[in-house]
């Protein structure tokens, strides 16, 4: 059943609610309010399944149809993926291109420690259960990508998105998440390598390079528009596009999203949209992207019950190696690009949380039929789910652990 235009109205209204309320409850306990944001979309995802998922229910002979609240539907989750762009924008924005410049040397070290430690540990854990090589490896690319939403919505909370660590974090992600497209594309192989390298090659040549040389000339579209908040809606449009070409670049969007951020926020008209942008963002978009995490991870967990109880071990260990993994392999490549030992560690735990490109890999790796058996497809993705869970949860109270007395 298809949620009608008043359910996702509800839907909406319920997400913004919920988020604020337990997000300021969170605060309240000084601990990050994306937690609570992310825990009301797990209590609206499962008050969701379980009493209105689009049944009818009968009393006193009288039947009633309640609204169906599916987070996960296709109208709420284009609404969260806006919020997710909302966020790597605002962050590109308050981005100094020159530090992160600066930073290239920390967060290429700090990448590549992200891609080589992660993969060698999970592949090493899978064949200790008895995987296949093929099915090992499928599960150590599923460790390699950090999904950077929950680290930088942390971040920002804690007013350290543009010190040197957060913008080492920001730079490492992005190319970690590279290195995981081309990974992906090597294991399944639909598309040589290279040819997906050039292709994010021409992304960053042109959108990047060529953006910073003429984004000033096309914000002057939006002062000649004599229009109430012009500039903002040609920033917006800009925002969009990237995101586009960056994803049919074969890059996530959010990396456009980043990109657009940063050649905008380089210009000096940005400083007429970024509260604008802050309030679409904040007040709107990205607490729906939260919830909308939250009520994710209860995806497959009805359906697939079995491989949840099959994997108990198999995932602690896999969840325990992908979170220590990150910590020791971003911070060593820290550490070896000349940042203090508290620095390292701070990277390496902003860099814990996997989601998108997890179930990306882990999907794309059963509908190509890459594992070796429907048993394995079941237990992997059982694993990568609980993994993303883990990793989500985890992430903002290590981040503010050791942010601590900073």
């Amino acid at each position: 059943m298809i949620p009608t235009e008043l359910d996702v109205i509800l839907l909406i209204a319920l997400a913004l609610i919920f988020a604020r309320i337990l997000g300021h409850i969170f605060d309240k306990l000084k601990q990050p309010a994306v937690i609570g944001e992310i825990l009301a979309g797990i209590i609206l995802g499962g008050l969701g399944i379980a009493f209105f998922s689009g049944q009818e229910y009968s009393f006193l002979n009288i039947t009633f149809s309640p609204p169906q609240l599916d987070f996960t539907s296709n109208e709420f989750t284009l609404l969260a993926e806006i919020g997710i762009l909302f966020m790597l924008f605002i962050s590109g924005l308050q981005t100094s291109l020159p530090k992160l410049k600066k930073m290239g040397k920390s967060s290429s070290f700090v990448a590549i420690g992200g891609v080589i430690l992660p993969l060698i540990l999970g592949i090493g854990a899978a064949l200790f259960f008895g995987f296949s090589t093929k099915d090992s490896a499928i599960i150590g690319l599923i460790l390699v990508a950090t999904s950077v939403g929950v680290t930088v919505r942390t971040l920002l909370d804690l007013n350290v998105l543009d010190s040197d660590v957060g913008t080492t974090i920001l730079g490492g992600a992005v190319i970690d998440d590279v290195f995981g497209i081309i990974l992906l594309a090597f294991f399944l192989g639909t598309d040589p390598p290279i040819y997906v390298g050039v292709k994010i090659a021409i992304f960053f040549i042109i959108f990047l390079y060529l953006g910073l040389k003429i984004m000033d000339r096309i914000l002057d579209l939006g002062e000649k528009i004599h229009l109430p908040k012009a500039l903002l809606s040609i920033s917006l449009a800009i925002l969009l596009l990237f995101a586009f070409f960056a994803d049919r670049c074969g890059i996530a969007g959010i990396i456009g999203a980043f990109i657009a951020g940063l050649v905008i926020g380089h210009t000096i008209k940005s400083r007429r949209i970024i509260d604008d942008v802050k309030t679409i963002g904040y007040g709107f978009f990205i607490p729906l992207f939260f919830v909308w995490v939250g009520a994710s991870l209860w995806n497959g967990v009805g359906e697939d019950i079995s491989s949840f109880a099959a994997i108990g071990l198999l995932a602690l260990v896999i969840i325990t190696v992908g979170i220590v993994g990150k910590i020791a392999g971003c911070g060593i490549g820290a550490r070896l690009a000349g940042m203090k030992n508290r620095e390292s560690l701070q990277v390496g735990v902003g860099m814990i949380p996997r989601m998108e490109l997890a179930l990306i890999i882990v999907s794309s790796a059963i509908s190509s039929g890459l594992l070796s058996s429907t048993e394995v497809e079941h237990q992997i993705l059982a694993m990568t789910l609980l993994l993303t869970i883990a990793t989500t949860l985890v992430a903002p109270f290590l981040i503010k652990a050791v942010f601590k007395n900073r």
